[in-house]
């Protein structure tokens, strides 16, 4: 046994409530991340079950054409089940998915706003639905292939940051509290990508130097906009003003769900200066522009709030995080009416679009999180 190997299966052999023999569902999804999680649990002698989940109706599109969960990751998973030698099932989650994850996604554009799905599906499907069916299997544990740290200590689990901050997938992961983080686990926590490849080779997986997929995985279109009118869901009518911050209408787009905050390319305005979206308002079918500098904001509020722990009573200090790649920065968290949140920032954020989620740490602690609804009360 290597180093490597023998560093990987050290926390999964003194996890604080895993226990030698217990069942543990692990979600495949084809690709080396999943598969390495898998084959570790296998390795430290726990009962693995892996499960491939059936997302979204795939008929008539090739592997080529979609971006992950085709038949061909389907049959790399259940190959990694069959040559380490545990079972492997295709589930079937095609109409949560539908709803939760897909439909989410439609509404949220259509609102104006910039949608993130994969914390949908990440709280609705992986960390929800998969838990359920692990309770009918009389499985304790979910394994995944995420990026993210879990963590005991006086009573309390904590969500923390991975190891390997280019691969850090906290972010997405916010709405876990004390009800689901004992249940799960991240078995490459403590690992970095290229260490998780070389495990792949070293445990004997067919697949470790398979590419990733970044892309949403039900949408198989060059664009997000022709997704909605493959889906008949693109409202009418569709052109409208682009209007600046000062008034001025400066052109005409084509649909206010083809733009989102921030945006500079695809405008089709001429200007003395670079023009970016500001701000999108389905209800007059407007899109507003302005210069950089307009972007910039110091406070937001969000909705929907989830805490790891237990729910602040007053203003919370701590960093939150707008978008999955940007840095953390210094903010206040102040308790609204309707279980909303106002974040109010120490320095103006770039950016801030709704429908994205906003999540809050501290020294690299996931406190909770929400999804942002707009500017200051």
């Amino acid at each position: 046994m290597s180093s490597l190997l023998a560093r990987a299966l050290g926390p999964l052999l003194n996890h604080p409530t895993l226990r030698a023999g217990d069942r543990v569902l692990a979600a495949m999804s084809g690709g080396v991340d999943s598969s390495v999680t898998a084959a570790l649990l296998h390795r430290a002698g726990y009962q693995v079950i892996g499960i491939s989940m059936q997302l979204f109706d795939k008929k008539g599109t090739s592997s080529s054409d979609s971006k992950c969960c085709t038949l061909d990751d389907f049959q790399d998973a259940r190959r990694v089940a069959h040559d380490l030698g545990f079972a492997h099932y295709v589930m079937d989650f095609e109409a949560r998915f539908r709803e939760t994850v897909i439909e989410g996604f439609i509404q949220s554009y259509l609102d104006g706003e910039t949608p993130s799905p994969c914390i949908r599906c990440n709280q609705h499907l992986k960390f929800s639905a998969l838990m359920d069916r692990a309770e009918s299997l009389d499985a304790p544990f979910v394994a995944t292939g995420h990026y993210a740290s879990i963590s005991q200590a006086g009573g309390t689990w904590h969500l923390r940051k991975a190891a390997d901050p280019t691969k850090d997938q906290s972010y997405f992961l916010f709405h876990h509290n004390q009800a689901t983080l004992p249940r799960t686990l991240f078995p490459l926590a403590h690992l970095s990508k290229p260490e998780v490849r070389r495990l792949g080779l070293e445990l004997g997986l067919h697949l470790a130097e398979k590419a990733e997929s970044q892309e949403i995985c039900f949408v198989i279109q060059d664009r997000y906009d022709l997704f909605l009118e493959a889906e008949g869901r693109a409202p009418e009518p569709g052109e409208g003003p682009i209007r600046h911050l000062d008034g001025r209408i400066l052109g005409r787009h084509r649909g206010y769900w083809r733009h989102t905050v921030g945006q500079r390319r695809g405008l089709g305005v001429a200007y003395a200066e670079p023009l970016y979206v500001i701000r999108i308002e389905p209800s007059s079918n407007t899109i507003w522009v302005g210069s950089e500098s307009d972007l910039m904001a110091r406070d937001l509020v969000a909705r929907e709030l989830s805490w790891v722990g237990d729910p602040p009573r007053g203003p919370l200090a701590c960093e939150a995080r707008i978008r999955s790649r940007s840095p953390e920065a210094e903010a206040l968290v102040i308790p609204l009416p309707e279980g909303r949140v106002k974040v109010a920032f120490a320095q103006p954020q770039r950016a801030i679009a709704p429908g994205q989620a906003v999540v809050f740490y501290r020294d690299g602690e996931v406190l909770g999180g929400g999804w942002i609804d707009g500017g200051a009360v």
